[in-house]
């Protein structure tokens, strides 16, 4: 049995991550107090059985708009703007991921305020959707019409779409923007979009951001 061990590969397996360590010592434990014919196949399953909830991350991340209306990573001394709130999500829209996403709603909801107006949500980066998460998604979406706050909805790709027509996703209570190639493009048309639905009701940062813009392309002007 000895033989069959290369102490360098386990080594390295241990060592790799804790993971990798479980899935080892599980199998040779199995391997040992139950029979080695069944040790590959229990380590099979927990592989399986370990592999979904990492395969279910799902990331959060604010964005901020800048001067000239572009969006970036929000810093955490960017001012918020009190009118529109934006974020985007990234990883697997599937079940394995339904309680983080539903964190995630309720860390977006936590973020509103009175006087949000519209919510710019991306999801350009989410994979694989499911009718769970498209059913949370959908829930999410109304709860915030319910509140007042239009939602826009950017980079949606084709296998988001589809899902999104094959659930019946109400798309004239939320609009939806498709990822287009060039990139960025369906980002800036919500962005676009969220300024058309604010009209003159903007916050005093995106007052700012306004009038800055106005003298920045005034003083252009002059130097031509």
């Amino acid at each position: 049995a000895l033989r069959m061990i290369d102490p360098r590969s386990l080594i390295y397996h241990l060592k790799a991550s804790r993971f990798d360590a479980g899935i080892v010592l599980a199998t040779a434990f199995s391997a040992v107090f139950i029979s080695v014919e069944f040790c590959v196949l229990i380590g099979v399953f927990l592989s399986f059985l370990l592999a979904v909830p990492r395969a279910g991350r799902m990331l959060l991340t604010e964005f901020s708009i800048s001067q000239g209306r572009k969006f970036a990573e929000r810093l955490p001394e960017d001012e918020r703007c009190k009118r529109i709130v934006m974020f985007g999500l990234e990883g697997e829209l599937f079940f394995a991921s339904a309680s983080t996403l539903e964190a995630h709603f309720r860390t977006i909801e936590e973020r509103m305020t009175d006087g949000t107006r519209v919510l710019l949500l991306r999801l350009k980066r989410v994979r694989n959707p499911d009718a769970v998460c498209m059913h949370l998604l959908a829930q999410f979406a109304d709860r915030m019409s319910e509140r007042g706050v239009a939602v826009l909805i950017c980079g949606v790709r084709d296998d988001l779409y589809n899902a999104m027509l094959r659930t019946d996703f109400d798309m004239q209570a939320h609009e939806v923007f498709r990822e287009q190639k060039v990139r960025f493009n369906s980002t800036k048309m919500a962005v676009r979009r969220a300024y058309e639905l604010l009209g003159n009701d903007v916050c005093d940062p995106c007052t700012r951001l306004t009038m800055t813009e106005q003298a920045a392309h005034c003083s252009a002007r002059q130097r031509v």
